[in-house]
């Protein structure tokens, strides 16, 4: 037995230099490098020791890894002194406590094979066991030591880079011997300004949170298949920049192309750089328009021309273009997309004849459906019709494209429920929100007919690997553990049910990526979310892999050292045979490999690019690339690629509508187009509305497993839910991390969109009761979160808070504004504080909660039925009580959509006329597309005036349904109830007990009869 290392905080130094998951590849010649996953305490209902070694005959153990190593383990060179632990997986942090998982623990072990029939010897203190590898198989588990333990291969993961910057967003293309992988390195700023999350006193200065950063660029890698060589990168872009995803394409002359999107003052374009001779040329700038052009993709044709495909803005919002290459520039865009609704995501691949083809999803009917469209060249580029590849009322989306001989277009996309996007929330199931039981469906398309494999997908996608169940906490039921050795249990509060063909939280699959072998084997890489395991930026998610090879369908496999956000796009190629190259990303959260500090700050977080080179084939056979793990049993014909086995498909016909897609685009164009004019300090100036919220969470807040990333985020804003403006406000912009801040800023200005959609740039900061959680919003970009002060207790006097007024010093400082929300739970406040400077708004009702207005009201929390816990010192009227002037806005935090609204009245659409309207609290709330003008003398919702005689509350709204109250508020007393029972209502009010000298406050709520709400922010009157 070898000499054992010292504890962990010896290994965990050997790690910084060379990290878990960056092992050696085979060199080029006889033998071969595997991985398997040895999964320890399958079945533990409590922490239990399993201190081991291994043996091999046949070949040689190389290296050991621990999958989240915790400060008690031990590992050497052949053993290890490790136990099972609770884990809460709601903030993924070992605890000793009783009502969380006891989780088993993952040893990834790698080996140099030696001959032809290895072996292996495990010796642990609950048992030994062995296997011979010709056991394993992809995609299947080894179940030993009487189900406490399981095996399963995995492919060797590279590590590309090891920076502490951050490498990110790889895109790959393969011409003759040689990959080509480009990617996005950014730049931290000066790390010695950076500020621990939690303060011990006030600042001196603000100004070290708009402390600029070293930004975007483009950088390109080589890869050489033959010798398993990577080279240098190469600077391919300027830096600084701010990048929006690249490409990279080879021509028929040689030459490498790297195409990215990146905005140079104004807008994102799209700009390309080739490299002829070892030489590069000028940077070319392709598009130049009033909008965003973003996440461009290529593709080279059998006659050696580059096409180029990519989203960008234009008469009807996002299209999908395409231009081909002409010598050393490109040919004018044309529009691949004929909807004047949003499109999205294009995907692109070349085929026979100089045939290119294209995929998208497009919001055209209301819905997210996937259509492909071909293009060829002969003078000039012609282009068939558009075809519907998936037209349900699906959600259909992220499409993926690759070709097999002799003219096979497979395309895999995501799945999800109809009336994505629509109402879901605490009160209402009628629709889905972003990210639940999302799937991977794959067709294949010859000329203008569909097909799929006969071999089902759903049944390698859809079980786990080791369906052993634990229970979890108090969860009513069992649930499953992936190989991983991680549960995925239902954190979500109960909800109504909803008709669907799946549970709501189904582990989702998501980001499908195609590529195809020499020999037309089709490998699909997907992400999975791995429990629910969080983090401060966010739940972990991993890739794997499902394999068809002409006949039926293998997996899944997994691919270790993946672990990131759902969002996380692997670039994929297919090398010669039944092999392909994988280059994705990790940001190291399970393996800690990281390890570096720099300028006091723990980069532990931090991305890199990796690579898995795998190929599928018979068991029991050699291969340079590595050992080759088959299905098991008798070997089986290889199928051509012509010959795989599918089925017929019939023809996708569009779905109609939702029913309720065209009332509710009438109704957004009614207020859209409405408009007051008012008097102003400038005199008189005409307003119109704009539709929002500024509380919508992404994957990158650590409790936001179900809502998707952001761009799906912006994909419900802008298509789903029509607004005007709104802005992503996850906590902290990610944990305060400088990275998830940057992508946060990055895409709020590329989806700035002229005249139809404004994204603000805000966070949540999230300070426990009395103080209170708040949401941030600047019309400004570059500013960081604010950490923290201590933290008041509960019980504490009534006096103003620290932390609360440093808030406050910040907005005045940056110019922002702040609202609280869920005032009446334990996230909210018992009011000790307001700036009406810089809080002049609140959100008074939360879709994924309640109404915080007064008790009683209309879906308000009480004391027997409160989301998030009942504080009634933090009702809205209690505030307003107290002389606080408070405009009204709904937002929708968590999951919840369709159901929260913002909407703000203002001169022009611009962020800062925005912010100005917060300010002013020309705003309400509302839970539905429900039009609103309230006045008084002249005066407008959110005003403090002074009047001579009796008020006169004048009251307009449309709805859509019938109002079966509006109610006049007058200082927290209903004063003025009528019971219109039509869907448009107009009235005036007099308040004829108005009393001379005070000053009361005035706000309107309207109940529709299918219980939509709207809230009217008050006035404030002086009466003289």
């Amino acid at each position: 037995m070898p000499k054992r290392k010292t504890r962990l905080a010896v290994c965990l130094a050997a790690l910084a230099a060379a990290p878990v998951f960056c092992f050696a590849q085979s060199p080029p010649g006889t033998r071969s490098t595997v991985q398997f996953a040895l999964v320890l305490g399958v079945r533990d209902g409590r922490p239990v020791r399993w201190k081991g070694s291994i043996e091999a005959q046949g070949a040689r153990v190389t290296g050991l890894a621990l999958r989240r190593p915790v400060p008690q383990d031990v590992l050497g060179e052949r053993d290890w002194d490790i136990r099972t632990v609770r884990v809460n997986l709601a903030n993924s942090r070992t605890v000793k406590g009783r009502r969380v998982p006891v989780l088993p623990r993952v040893l990834y072990v790698t080996a140099e094979v030696l001959d032809a029939a290895p072996e292996f010897s495990i010796s642990t203190r609950q048992g030994d066991f062995s296997f011979a590898l010709s056991e394993l198989a992809w995609g299947r588990t080894l179940t030993l030591l009487n189900g406490r333990v399981q095996v399963t291969p995995v492919p060797v993961a590279r590590q590309l880079t090891g920076s502490i910057e951050e490498e990110d967003f790889p895109a790959a293309a393969r011409h003759g011997d040689r990959v080509y992988v480009a990617y996005v390195k950014f730049t931290h700023g000066d790390r010695s300004q950076v500020w621990p999350r939690q303060l011990t006193e006030k600042p001196a200065s603000y100004e070290p949170l708009a402390r600029p950063v070293g930004g975007d660029q483009v950088f390109l890698m080589e890869y050489s298949p033959a010798d398993d060589s990577w080279s240098e990168p190469e600077a391919v872009s300027r830096s600084g920049q701010d990048v929006c995803r690249g490409t990279v394409a080879v021509d028929g002359q040689g030459r490498v192309g790297v195409i990215w999107s990146a905005r140079v003052g104004g807008f994102f374009d799209i700009y390309a750089r080739r490299r002829e001779n070892g030489a590069w040329s000028d940077i070319i700038r392709l598009t130049q328009t009033p909008g965003p052009d973003l996440n461009p993709v290529a593709a080279t044709d059998t006659r050696g021309a580059v096409w180029v495909a990519w989203q960008g803005y234009g008469e009807d919002g996002f299209d999908i273009f395409i231009a081909r290459q002409q010598g050393d520039g490109f040919g004018a865009p044309l529009r691949v997309s004929p909807s004047p609704a949003s499109d999205w995501a294009p995907q692109i691949a070349a085929g026979p004849g100089g045939e290119v083809a294209v995929v998208w999803d497009t919001y055209d009917k209301g819905d997210y459906d996937v259509y492909l469209r071909r293009f060829n060249f002969a003078g000039t580029i012609t282009a068939d019709e558009p075809l519907a590849v998936a037209a349900s009322r699906k959600f259909e989306a992220r499409a993926s494209l690759v070709y097999t001989p002799p003219a096979r277009i497979w395309v895999a996309y995501e799945e999800s429920y109809r009336r994505w996007g629509k109402d879901y929330g605490a009160y209402e199931t009628t629709g889905a929100g972003l990210y639940q039981g999302n799937n991977i469906r794959v067709k294949v398309v010859e000329g203008r007919r569909l097909y799929q494999t006969t071999d089902s997908l759903d049944a390698v996608l859809n079980i786990w690997p080791a369906p052993h169940p634990i229970r979890w906490g108090s969860l009513r039921g069992r649930v499953q553990i992936p190989f991983s050795g991680l549960p995925d249990p239902d954190l979500a509060r109960v909800r109504p049910p909803n008709t669907t063909p799946y549970p709501r939280n189904y582990p989702s699959k998501t980001h499908p990526r195609l590529a195809a072998g020499a020999d037309g084997t089709v490998f699909l890489a997907y992400r999975n979310a791995v429990g629910n395991v969080r983090g401060p930026v966010g739940t972990s998610w991993f890739e794997n892999l499902a394999v068809f090879d002409g006949s039926a369908w293998t997996g899944p496999i997994f691919l270790p050292a993946s672990d990131g956000i759902l969002d996380s796009r692997p670039a994929m190629v297919g090398l010669d045979g039944s092999e392909a190259l994988i280059v994705g990303t990790t940001d190291h959260r399970f393996n800690q490999s990281g390890m570096i500090t720099a300028g006091g700050q723990d980069t532990r977080i931090n991305y890199d690019l990796m690579a898995w080179r795998i190929e599928v084939g018979a068991i029991s056979h050699l291969s340079r690339a590595g050992y080759i793990f088959g299905k098991g049993g008798p070997a089986r014909r290889k199928l051509t690629a012509s010959d795989a086995a599918l089925k017929p498909l019939p023809e996708e016909v569009p779905a109609e509508p939702e029913p309720d897609v065209a009332a509710e685009r009438s109704q957004v164009a009614l207020m859209r187009n409405y408009r007051v004019r008012l008097e102003t300090e400038s005199g008189e100036r005409e307003f119109r509305l704009l539709r929002g919220e500024f509380h919508r969470h992404t994957e990158i807040s650590g409790d936001g497993r179900n809502d998707g990333g952001i761009i799906d985020a912006f994909r419900y804003l802008i298509d789903a839910a029509s607004m005007d403006w709104a802005g992503c406000c996850d906590h902290d912009n990610g944990g305060g991390r400088e990275y998830s801040w940057w992508i946060t800023q990055k895409l709020t200005d590329a989806f700035l969109l002229p005249g139809r959609y404004i994204p603000m740039f805000n966070y949540e900061r999230s300070v426990r009761y009395p103080e209170g959680h708040r949401n941030v919003v600047f019309a400004r970009r570059g500013v960081r979160p604010l950490p923290r002060l201590p933290k008041m207790e509960e019980d504490s006097p009534p006096e103003p808070a620290p932390d609360t007024q440093m808030l406050y010093e910040y907005l005045r400082y940056f110019d922002g504004i702040a609202a609280s929300h869920t005032s009446a739970t334990r996230m909210g406040t018992d009011w000790r504080d307001n700036d009406p400077e810089v809080e002049p708004v609140v959100e008074i009702y939360q879709g994924d909660r309640q109404n915080y207005e007064m008790p009683g009201a209309p879906r308000s929390n009480s004391e027997g039925d409160s989301i998030g816990g009942w504080r009634p010192l933090g009702f809205v009227n209690l505030a307003l009580e107290k002389g606080y002037r408070l405009g009204f806005q709904a937002s929708s935090d968590h999951i919840s959509t369709h159901m929260s609204y913002c909407n703000v009245w203002v001169e022009e659409p611009t962020r800062e006329a925005i912010l100005e309207a917060l300010k002013k609290r020309r705003v309400y709330g509302a839970t539905e597309n429900i039009l609103a003008d309230v006045r008084c003398s002249g005066h407008f919702m959110g005003e403090e005036f002074t009047l001579e005689g009796e008020p006169v509350i004048e009251v307009k709204l449309w709805g859509m349904a019938p109002f079966a109250k509006v109610h006049i508020i007058k200082d927290g007393a209903y004063v003025y109830t009528t019971e219109p029972g039509t869907a448009e209502v107009s009235f005036t009010w007099r308040d004829t007990a108005a009393e001379p000298g005070k000053v009361s406050y005035y706000y309107v709520r309207g109940e529709q009869a299918d219980g939509e709400i709207v809230w009217v922010s008050p006035m404030w009157i002086h009466l003289q």
